[in-house]
């Protein structure tokens, strides 16, 4: 199938497509240098900003879009303005919907923030809902590659859609999951490979009592800390608490 890839970053959704055997017919991202890996990568020219996109003429037909539309609105990390954000990035959900209406692509893969789900008291999330459902069965999860066992911490808020026309979701379910699985670091670090940087041995300390860390958590069932936990400050010497404050 044919997919259009929104607000690309690096081309994540790409290349999980891509595998699949899907192919990649449009692109947008208003970043100039994540522009620029995209095409070293993918070899495709990604436009730039959205919004000067003519969706009727620049737009090929497809049948998947996919959108990591931005997350600064809704995230815990920002203001969280939401659909009010002073620079209209909460809005860019609107246009999301613009190109859903016209193309009716069958599919729709979307991700963001898991503060999407709560912002609000839950309204925001309602209006991405209800404007989706129109023309959309959608599914949701908030899900994490740490999850599955691949040692890497980045839980994301997905909604999955398909045309209530070509009879919705019926029979999809998110792959299962569990929060506390067997999860190791060495399981990505090649150890006999001699194409490297050598990490220093501080890093390596730091990437030992990180395992240590993790074994611990799913020892006691422990739920990981929501603050941030600075990597660098293990083994400080010096009064980190303010500074990392």
């Amino acid at each position: 199938m044919r997919f259009i890839d929104l607000f690309a970053g690096l081309g994540g959704f790409h290349l999980a497509l891509q595998k699949l055997g899907h192919e990649c017919v449009f692109a947008s991202e208003l970043m100039p240098e994540l522009r620029e890996l995209y095409r070293i990568n993918h070899n495709i020219e990604c436009a730039g900003d959205i919004n000067e996109v003519d969706i009727e003429k620049d737009i090929p037909k497809h049948e998947i879009l996919c959108a990591g539309f931005p997350c600064q609105p809704f995230s815990q990390a920002g203001f969280q303005q939401g659909f009010n954000d002073e620079k209209e990035r909460g809005n860019l959900f609107y246009k999301i919907m613009e190109i859903l209406e016209y193309h009716k692509p069958e599919f729709v893969f979307l991700e963001n923030v898991p503060n999407l789900k709560s912002h609000d008291n839950g309204n925001t999330y309602k209006v991405i809902h209800d404007s989706l459902e129109k023309l959309y069965e959608t599914k949701d999860d908030i899900i994490s590659p740490h999850y599955f066992g691949i040692p890497q911490h980045r839980t994301r808020f997905y909604i999955v859609g398909r045309l209530k026309s070509k009879r919705g979701l019926k029979n999809f379910q998110f792959p299962d999951h569990t929060e506390r699985p067997e999860c190791n670091i060495n399981n990505i670090i090649v150890s006999d490979d001699d194409d490297y940087m050598t990490l220093k041995e501080v890093t390596r300390n730091h990437l030992k009592v990180w395992q240590e860390f993790l074994d611990l958590l799913v020892e006691n069932k422990a739920e990981l800390p929501t603050f941030p936990i600075w990597a660098m400050e293990f083994g400080a010497t010096y009064k980190y608490k303010i500074k990392a404050a």
